[in-house]
This record gives structure tokens, C-alpha cells and sequence, in this order.
């Protein structure tokens, strides 16, 4: 008899009120995840599930259903922590200053762990190959996690993804799956701009870089207002301004720091050519040398519509149809992206009832209701079991 998802996950809610709140006093950051890597392997390793060390840091683990097919299904969660000092007063709080879980990863990783319990109980009814990733370093822009897992054997072997993202403005009991983009490509710049320093005084001798970069500044916000289709959903925010130290010298020089956001990726491609030729043109006009350095980031979180289809079947069984909606496009970036087989991400509620407790994610005070840990692990196993059923 085929096992119970709905109730299997229900009897598992305290075990995974543990996990999380080990995982949120225990935060890592990015390339740091070395403790959480080994709570990690010890849990799988109390399951009798195999696994291999990834990205020195991560861990791929490999549920093989007693009558697989060749068909093979990832499920993703990110597990590093911010460098954030938590300000919130749960008894759970981290426990290191300067790093906190304000994004909700603690949660993926014990709802990827609290799924490979239920997925090992179903071993003798699985018809597929189930591959669990723990990745590390989603918050890196560059270097990111996905960036390297996504060429490991195991991932590339995976017909399609699935991965999910803890939610804070969503309420409890309640998720978002969305046909088309999801989250939006992040990328960031620095500027450089180079002048010619001096006393503050007599300013006619100097090439003032403050004022080249207070220019560009103002005028980068022409770039999406003017020069970007208005339905076009699109970010480019100057974020640092980093020049002189006192109040009498006119610095020689000064660092901008910013991020460029978009869902489309031929205008994602377009950005360093535009913010380049503005500044070139502030450079003309200020007699100062200014150099960007442009970085890509993730690229949009695009979902598949065939895996949309599957989960969205999954989730109404889980969530209820009333309570599935089409929450708002995310200019945030998630490095789930990069994975290279048809994926879809699931945004899944875990806001408390009272507004003013849902906090932001990379807020010092994000927290979430628990009572979104069950449901994760729900649909994780439904969406697997929905699989099953369409390769059938």
C-alpha cells in the first residue's frame, strides 16, 4: 500500500521544528558550510542514504526507487547563512555574531532532509531515481554554489529540477507557482572614477571625483526610466559611493557600487554596454577616467511549464487550490537558475497571521512560521509522486 504523504509529513513536524532551530543557532556562510555539510551527512547517514561530498562544502545524496526507471529528479536547497547580526529574540537565536539565517535556508536544508526520511520509507514504491542537493554559497553573486554543482555527474544526469524558497510575505499555508519567470538575473558593477586631488579650497586645480561620480550617479537613473520599455520590469541602483575621507581635501578618486535587474536577458546583456557609454559620457564631460567592472550574476529564475504543470498538481493536493496563488514577480536573484535541465521553483508561505511579524528576507529580525516545514516536505514527495505517475 502506497504510503501517506499528507499524514507521514503532519507526524514529522516536531522533528522538524528540531532541525531547524539546530540549523538557525548554527549558521554558516557562504564556502563555510563545513558543520552544517557534516549534520547533513550524519542525518542521511542515520537513513541509509548514500551520498558524495560536492563543492567541497555541499553534499548530493541518491534515493533509487526499488523499480527505477532511467528517469531522474533533483530537488535543490541552498544552505548558507548571511553575515548578519540577528536581532530578533526566539530562543533559537544564532548563536554567532555576525551571521544569521535571514533568508530561510535553515528551512530548505530540514525540509530537503525531512523529504529524504519520507522519500526513504517510499523507497519500495519508487519508480525513479531521486537526487537530493545540498548546495552551498546560493548568496554569492559570482562564485555561487550552482555554479559549480550544476557540472557534477550526478546533477547532469537529473531530467528536471525542482527547488523551493521559504517565503516571508506569503502567509503560512499558502504557495506560489508560477508559469514563466520567477526571480530576476542579479547582477552588480563597481565604477571606479579617477581624478586629480587637492585642497577643498581651491578646487580649480583638482578633477573632482565626487562630483564625476554624484553625475553618474544621477544620471544612471535615466538608463531604465528613459531608455527601457516601460512594461519592462527592470533595477539599476547605485548602492555604494565610496570617495575621500575629510572635509578639506578633494579625494582623487572614488568607488561605486551597484546592481543591474532584470527578468528579459537580451536587455540583461545590453546593461554593461549602456552603463558604459553614460559613463564614458560623464567622463567626458568631468575630465576624469571612469572604468566599469561588470559582473553576472545568476540569470532569471525561468520555471518550465511542463515542471509547473507537475507542481502545481502537487501543491493543490498539499495547499489546496484556493490556497495556491500567483504571487508577484521577485527582483531578488536565486542562483537555482544556473542548473541546466528544465526546473521550476516553488515560493512557499511562511508568514505569520499578523502582518507586522512578516519581516523581510535579509532582514536581522526575518523569521518564519513553522508550520510551513510540513508542507515543504509535502509537496517535495507529491511532486515526486505526480512524476512518477506522468512517465507511467
Amino acid at each position: 500500500m502506497d504510503i501517506d504523504i499528507i499524514a507521514e509529513g503532519n507526524a514529522m513536524q516536531d522533528e522538524l521544528l528540531k532541525l531547524r532551530r539546530y540549523f538557525h543557532e548554527n549558521p554558516e556562510r557562504s564556502w563555510e558550510e563545513k558543520n552544517t555539510q557534516k549534520k547533513i551527512m550524519e542525518y542521511l547517514d542515520q537513513l541509509g542514504i548514500p551520498y558524495i561530498e560536492s563543492c567541497g562544502t555541499g553534499v548530493i545524496a541518491t534515493i533509487r526507487g526499488k523499480h527505477s526507471s532511467d528517469k531522474v529528479l533533483g530537488i535543490r536547497a541552498d544552505i548558507d547563512a548571511l553575515p548578519i547580526t540577528e536581532l530578533s529574540d526566539v530562543a533559537w537565536k544564532s548563536r554567532r555574531d555576525g551571521t544569521m539565517h535571514a533568508c530561510g535556508h535553515d528551512t530548505h536544508i530540514t525540509m530537503l532532509l525531512g523529504t529524504a526520511k519520507l522519500l526513504k520509507k517510499m523507497e519500495d514504491e519508487l519508480t525513479i531515481t531521486v537526487r537530493l542537493l545540498f548546495q552551498p554559497a546560493e548568496e554569492c553573486i559570482e562564485n555561487s554554489g550552482a555554479a559549480r554543482m550544476k557540472d557534477e555527474a550526478e546533477v547532469l544526469e537529473c531530467d528536471r529540477l525542482i527547488a523551493m524558497h521559504i517565503w516571508s510575505k506569503i502567509p503560512a499555508g499558502y504557495a506560489s507557482l508560477r508559469y514563466g519567470p520567477v526571480m530576476s538575473a542579479a547582477d552588480t558593477f563597481d565604477i571606479y572614477v579617477k581624478g586629480k586631488g587637492g585642497h577643498g579650497a581651491l578646487p580649480q586645480q583638482t578633477i573632482d571625483p565626487v562630483v564625476a561620480g554624484s553625475e553618474l550617479v544621477m544620471s544612471l537613473q535615466r538608463l531604465v526610466s528613459r531608455e527601457v520599455n516601460p512594461l519592462e520590469p527592470a533595477v539599476v541602483s547605485v548602492t555604494a559611493f565610496i570617495s575621500g575621507t575629510t572635509s578639506n581635501v578633494i579625494p582623487g578618486e572614488a568607488h561605486l557600487m551597484g546592481t543591474a535587474r532584470t527578468f528579459n536577458n537580451e536587455l540583461r546583456d545590453q546593461f554593461p554596454e549602456m552603463i558604459r557609454r553614460i559613463a564614458d559620457g560623464v567622463a567626458a564631460s568631468t575630465r576624469t577616467d571612469i572604468q566599469l567592472d561588470y559582473h553576472f550574476g545568476p540569470p532569471p529564475t525561468i520555471n518550465d511549464d511542463a515542471c509547473v504543470d507537475t507542481g502545481r498538481r502537487a501543491a493543490e493536493k498539499v495547499f489546496g487550490k484556493d490556497h495556491l496563488v500567483d504571487w508577484e514577480l521577485q527582483m531578488g536573484g536565486e542562483d537555482f537558475a544556473k542548473y541546466k535541465a528544465p526546473k521550476c521553483l516553488l515560493l512557499l508561505g511562511g508568514g505569520w497571521s499578523e502582518e507586522e511579524r512578516r519581516y523581510p528576507q535579509h532582514s536581522p529580525y526575518f523569521d518564519i512560521d513553522e508550520a510551513a516545514l510540513k508542507l515543504g516536505v509535502q509537496y517535495f514527495a507529491e511532486y515526486v509522486r505526480e512524476y512518477e505517475k506522468e512517465l507511467s
